[in-house]
């Protein structure tokens, strides 16, 4: 109890940090992936093949042992993930409502957006500063396949 400061409550000697906080630890181990295309976050498009190796943090690597890279094409996203940033994608993961899913529609087109789904409709939803409209399925509608889960993402400008 005596390495607890009693105004505080906080440890003696650690530097503040707010409430919730995580440190962050420096690391450079990383693990090359190789970006299997590009995923588009704008109006639908066909995918493009693409190949370079991006590199992603050895600690999320492991807890998404299938994951691949691709690389965000368009804006309908650009309020969490900018154009140009690499995507990692986790094909094990179901999305829950709010995250960012991979899809493929009926067209075989991939498109990346958030993902509401209720008892009779899914919504994709773009996180935009532009506007874009919902797309939305039915039952009737046709299928729309996940891809997968976006588990993190490493933006372009800092990867030079």
């Amino acid at each position: 109890m005596d390495q607890i400061d009693p105004v505080t409550k906080k440890p003696k000697g650690s530097p503040y940090m707010p409430a919730g906080a995580m440190p962050v630890v420096a690391s450079s181990a990383t693990v090359p992936l190789l970006t299997l295309g590009r995923v588009h976050a704008g109006a639908l498009a066909d995918e493009e093949e693409i190949a370079h190796r991006v590199e992603v943090p050895a600690s999320v690597c492991a807890g998404h042992p299938r994951a691949f890279a691709l690389e965000v094409e368009g804006d309908c996203m650009n309020r969490v993930i900018p154009e140009g940033s690499h995507a990692l994608v986790d094909p094990d993961r179901q999305p829950a409502n709010g995250s960012i899913a991979v899809v493929e529609t009926e067209d075989y087109r991939a498109v990346m957006r958030r993902w509401y789904k209720g008892s009779t409709k899914l919504m994709l939803s773009a996180d935009s500063f532009e506007d874009y409209e919902d797309m939305i399925f039915g039952m009737d509608d046709g299928p729309v396949r996940v891809i997968g889960t976006v588990v993190w993402f490493q933006a372009a400008d800092e990867m030079e």
